[in-house]
């Protein structure tokens, strides 16, 4: 039987210079019919003719040898059209004047959802009757193909999203998806990516009933089963064996596979719609894996070089749901899947497995989406060790080992990222496993190799490299100083691991501790510049004040966003950073309460040196305290109870961290 992709294929080339087609507007379709003149052989044609349509010169030549036509029709008298073009050309101004006084409403949805379901019967009852001819049911396919572009008119109209979906249009779509033409479907899925994309600019509401209508229609099920059905990576697997030879099926199978992970992080949008993607907890369905999470991680593990941007891309969505979606969190680290090459793996296991290619070198830089999709694995990873179930596979899988090999002999990404990665892991009190872990992996010498080698320029500079995007060669300051305050919180009273942790402040006649005050020096210069420039600000605009009580609502509401701004302005040059190192100092005061260690002495000393005390860091810490402490919701914030599982495990992660910062005050 002929391959009826081909011919859809070959039929549409005609009028497409891309095979990634859009929405033909009205003049591609007149710019069709005009190629067709073009393709017929010079002796039927007429110069004028051409260059009625074409607007271009005729060659000498031409005028010369084509004879003319005179015969009624044709193309000198006839204006170079056949019969068949100018009913075409007619139909095409007729149709310009009636967009023109379009009227979308209600009522034009129901005719489009009509007149999609009567062309997709028609098809299907040709497609029946004729499934060796594929020649008979081919007009009817290009007819529906016309008919399901036409839709992306609706992004210029997004009011009728939930009149669409209420006269069951996205169960078109969910037909559409399961369409034996593999072109039909990633025309659908093409539009329904236009559709769901936020530049539609469409109102919460309207574009919250689309992606729930999508849901509820059953659409993330058949998306998922086409983004199986459309194989992308066959040609990869080829290639481990054999040269393999050019396909022209595989470009549209690998546009396809693009447009849906596409349609699928436009689900990502909100919260309640980017929950159901790895799990559907939804009430109108039974809970269960949807399949997604089990692709992605598959298609992570299918070697490429260079790697694709179908591979980076799954890399992307991974990261973008992982980011958005608690729950997608929870069962992307508890749920384990089968792999016909390395067996049962979980996400994290995954994860780690692609990572520890790359531990001993960084992704080459002219390979960008290498080196995306490199980046995209470190940002997942780095999300999903934040909840007590990521930091279990990390221990399970020995994660902290790998880590450190990033650490110790990675590349200059490699480390960075890295790094980032610990600090998230350790900071949070149920790190103490996590903790012992990192110092028996001889974690220590390795972070503070590092900080000993931090330049005083880096710890000026708050924007560092987790932060600034185009800094990638130093490790971040913070990062390293967090992973200590982290270290002090977790591990257990009087362990070994965290004997040694006291002993690097003091070997070498402290030379840490001095490190770490004088950094404390830097950043409390760099705060007092900045609290200089609000404070000349916040004078200027105090005197703004309004002498009418009417207006002073509105000031007020002014003064405090800026209050806020800059405060934020605050943390990002360096108090943050004052508040790590003031928990280390204060951390190490605890430790050497008795004074046995010169820790405490020495440490006193060092601060009068700047006219400072430990009266100062205590007022650090007070208003660090005061920041974190959660407050609790009056009945116009809401209630408690209507908290998420995730929402109240922040709120008691901050209230711990709050009563261990009260504990540390006492020893100052």
């Amino acid at each position: 039987m002929t391959d009826i992709n081909s011919i859809f294929n070959s039929q549409k080339s005609e009028g497409s210079a891309t095979k990634k087609r859009r929405l033909d507007d009205l003049s591609n379709l007149v710019k069709r019919y005009k190629g067709g003149l073009d393709d017929e052989p010079s002796g039927t044609g007429s110069p004028h003719g051409r260059n009625d349509l074409d607007g271009g010169d005729a060659s000498p030549d031409l005028l010369l040898d084509e004879p003319l036509q005179d015969d009624e029709g044709g193309r000198f008298f006839g204006g170079g059209l056949t019969d068949e073009q100018r009913e075409v050309l007619d139909y095409v101004d007729n149709y310009e004047d009636q967009v023109e006084d379009e009227k979308y409403d209600d009522g034009w949805v129901r005719r489009q959802i009509a007149k999609l379901n009567r062309l997709m019967h028609r098809n299907a009852q040709l497609r029946a009757k004729f499934y060796d001819k594929p020649q008979k049911f081919l007009e009817s396919e290009e007819e529906l193909d016309r008919a399901i572009k036409s839709l992306s008119v609706l992004t210029e109209h997004s009011k009728l999203y939930p009149s669409f979906v209420e006269h069951d249009g996205m169960k078109i779509f969910g037909d559409l998806f399961a369409h034996e033409n593999s072109d039909i479907v990633i025309d659908a899925v093409q539009v329904l990516e236009e559709l769901t994309d936020e530049d539609t600019q469409a109102e919460d509401v309207d574009l919250k009933a689309l992606l729930s209508g999508a849901i509820d229609a059953g659409l993330l099920d058949t998306l998922i089963t086409n983004i199986t059905r459309l194989d992308d990576s066959r040609r990869v697997r080829a290639s481990e064996e054999k040269e393999p030879e050019e396909d022209q099926d595989e470009e549209p199978e690998r546009a396809g596979v693009f447009q849906i992970l596409n349609v699928i992080e436009n689900f990502t949008v909100y919260q309640e719609t980017a929950d159901v993607l790895f799990i559907d907890n939804s009430s109108k369905r039974q809970s269960g894996d949807t399949g997604l999470l089990p692709w992605l991680l598959q298609r992570l593990l299918v070697k490429e070089k260079p790697v694709s941007q179908n591979k980076q891309y799954a890399a992307e969505v991974l990261s973008i749901i992982l980011q958005k979606s608690r729950l997608s969190r929870i069962h992307f680290c508890q749920q384990e899947y089968n792999n016909k090459d390395v067996g049962e793996l979980s996400g994290v296991d995954v994860l780690l497995r692609i990572l520890a290619g790359y531990r001993h070198f960084d992704p080459p830089v002219e390979e960008p989406e290498e080196m995306e999709m490199f980046e995209n694995v470190f940002d997942s990873l780095a999300i999903v060790v934040q909840d007590p179930a990521g930091k279990d596979k990390l221990l399970e899988y020995e994660g902290i080992d790998l880590l450190l090999l990033f650490v110790k002999s990675g590349g200059k990404r490699g480390k960075v990222r890295a790094v980032k990665v610990l600090d998230y892991a350790l900071s949070s009190g149920s790190s103490s496993q996590l903790a012992t872990d990192f110092v028996n992996n001889d974690g220590l010498p390795l972070v503070f190799k590092l900080f000993v080698s931090s330049r005083f320029a880096d710890a000026k500079n708050y924007r560092s490299a987790t932060r600034d995007k185009n800094s990638t060669s130093h490790v971040s300051l913070d990062a390293i100083l967090g992973i200590v305050a982290s270290l002090f919180r977790n591990l257990p009273d009087s362990s070994p691991q965290k004997v040694k942790l006291l002993a690097r402040f003091v070997e070498k006649n402290f030379e840490k501790l001095d490190r770490l005050l004088l950094f404390r020096d830097f950043t409390i210069e760099r705060i007092d510049r900045l609290d200089i420039v609000n404070g000349a600000e916040r004078a200027a605009f105090m005197k703004t004040r309004p002498q009418r009580n009417e207006d002073l609502e509105d000031w007020e509401a002014e003064l405090e966003a800026r209050d806020a701004e800059w405060y934020i302005q605050r943390l990002e040059n360096g108090l943050f950073r004052l508040q790590l190192i003031d928990t280390i100092v204060t951390w190490l005061v605890a430790e050497d309460d008795e004074g046995d260690l010169g820790i405490k002495s020495n440490i006193v000393k060092k601060l009068a040196e700047t006219k400072s005390s430990l009266d100062d860091i205590k007022k650090t810490l007070e208003g660090y305290r005061r920041d974190i402490l959660p407050k609790t919701p009056t009945t116009a914030e809401g209630d408690i109870g209507s908290e998420s599982e995730e929402e109240r495990e922040q709120r008691q992660e901050a209230t711990d961290l709050a009563d261990m910062l009260a504990v540390l005050i006492e020893f100052l």
